[in-house]
């Protein structure tokens, strides 16, 4: 089992070197130290872990990510990252 805890966790890290460094933004730790769950980058940006892989398995443009959070921040309602990538926007909620 820790074997696989192991590959697990490097196959995590992975993602997560590869979208900071796409985002040019810098990875401080795991939200309740839950590797997989909620990645805390800094003040200003969490991301859960399933939106970080999207991004970066679907090639996602730089910065879009970022550009959904302050969206989401400044509006109401939110939009989950996967529907925003597919053009969904909040004028159109």
């Amino acid at each position: 089992m820790k074997k696989i805890q192991k590959e697990y966790e490097k196959v995590v890290n992975e993602y997560i070197k590869l979208f900071a460094e796409k985002q040019g933004i810098e990875f401080f730790g795991w939200v309740g130290d839950i590797v997989g769950g909620i990645a805390d980058f800094g003040d200003v940006y969490i991301f859960n872990f399933q939106d970080i892989v999207w991004d970066i398995n679907s090639e996602q443009p730089t910065g879009l990510i970022l550009q959904w959070n302050y969206d989401c921040i400044e509006n109401e309602k939110a939009i989950n990252y996967f529907s925003y990538t597919k053009g969904l926007r909040h004028k159109d909620l």
